[in-house]
């Protein structure tokens, strides 16, 4: 897919590609009229290398290490140049780690420009496995918080923000869910007629009509057209106070933002088995 011989493609080909666009909408987004962005790829040893490199407003040092976090911004003022929730780069991490590579960013400063480089393993057809040792002291522990298999669970996602519908979507499908999104209320009621979710996960803040107003619609349903499908509120509204209005107004748990994969997972499938 690179363009490189003799190599078996172990990847998924969509992912990849939303990886690269995540990489270049961000520098163009912060990149002015008349600058540049560059986008290189070359096989370095072991691994494809994809790097993304512009001469836009650049990466101050303290931001440096919080760059690929998830609902982190350089500027965090109402009033910010650049919209957005800053999971882009969250994202281009996640799917990165979940093809086993490792992503990275570069900048010498504010307004010189950053680079960001993505470095994926290739496996070739005719390379034969050499043996190594390794010292047991220098594996990882495994995390003790495995993730759980949520394979052919059907999961809903109801966001007003793109970027938070991706990063639930990129999560759980990881995790082997079917995964459908909707952006309001009236687009998630449109899907509950044709399609019943296994669990419905749903912001609070939304135009329109909030995550209350929603759940209250579905929960009017019938059975059959899923009035009793289990309900996560998944929102940055976390007082004790959102908490209850949430589960009164008929979600079964109440999250807040921002969530890790193995907590999600772990509780859609509850939710699930509770279903």
């Amino acid at each position: 897919m690179f363009g490189l011989q003799r190599t078996k493609p172990r990847a998924d080909r969509e992912r990849l590609q939303q990886i690269v666009w995540n990489l270049l909408s961000n520098a163009v987004k912060f990149t002015p009229g008349g600058g540049n962005v560059d986008v290189t790829v070359q096989r370095v040893n072991s691994h494809v290398e994809i790097k993304v490199a512009d001469s836009g407003a650049g990466i101050h040092s303290d931001f440096l290490p919080l760059v690929f976090d998830r609902f982190r911004q350089a500027d965090g003022s109402t009033t910010r140049t650049h919209g957005g929730l800053g999971l882009g780069l969250a994202i281009v991490r996640h799917l990165v780690e979940l093809h086993g590579g490792v992503v990275t960013a570069d900048s010498d400063g504010s307004g010189k420009g950053a680079t960001f480089t993505v470095r994926l393993p290739v496996t070739s057809q005719v390379e034969t496995p050499v043996p190594v040792t390794i010292d047991p002291a220098s594996v990882p522990a495994v995390s003790s918080r495995e993730i759980t298999s949520l394979e052919n669970l059907r999961v809903l996602i109801v966001d007003d923000e793109f970027d938070a519908r991706e990063l639930v979507t990129v999560m759980l499908e990881s995790c082997g869910a079917v995964m459908k999104s909707a952006a309001s209320s009236n687009e998630a009621l449109g899907i509950l007629e044709t399609w019943t979710p296994d669990v419905l996960i749903a912001d609070i803040g939304m135009p329109v009509e909030d995550g209350y107003g929603l759940i209250r619609r579905v929960r009017a349903l019938s059975k059959e057209r899923g009035g009793q499908t289990p309900a996560l509120a998944l929102t940055a509204y976390a007082r004790t106070e959102d908490r209850i209005r949430a589960l009164s107004a008929g979600y079964q748990v109440h999250l807040s933002k921002p969530v890790d994969r193995a907590e999600l997972a772990a509780v859609v499938a509850r939710l699930a088995e509770r279903h």
